[in-house]
């Protein structure tokens, strides 16, 4: 994935392409609960948040609960980006797994999204 994101002109690493989809899909994240759900430590995943806002991918707001916490947003940006990135890593994950069974893969989907939902449910209690 990664050249095919540098072919088509997505400044984005495999590592901040995660951390952006995440973000996309779960709102109000701060850097804690991000690190948290990805098993990193904070400031590794600082490091990934600094890239992605340096490209204006995402923005820290102040948490209107909270004026000391920073949420981490997407960016119209971001998600233009994300968007894109997302095309391409289903394009790479089909010719990476087109000889393997829809029965297999299947299961392997069902199995990561119980697993991501066990991550997010765990984070959120």
């Amino acid at each position: 994935m990664r050249q095919r994101f540098s072919e088509e002109g997505i400044n984005l690493t495999i590592e901040q392409y995660f951390v952006l989809n995440i973000l996309d899909n779960e709102e109000g994240l701060i850097l804690q609960d991000l690190a948290d759900l990805i098993s990193r430590d904070k400031s590794a995943v600082l490091r990934h948040i600094d890239g992605l806002e340096q490209h204006h991918y995402v923005a820290r707001c102040k948490d209107p609960e909270d004026k000391r916490r920073k949420i981490l947003l997407v960016t119209k940006q971001g998600a233009k980006i994300l968007k894109q990135a997302k095309k391409i890593a289903e394009q790479v994950n089909n010719e990476v797994s087109c000889h393997i069974p829809e029965k297999k893969l299947a299961e392997y989907k069902q199995n990561i999204d119980m697993m991501y939902e066990e991550a997010v449910s765990k984070l959120n209690s």
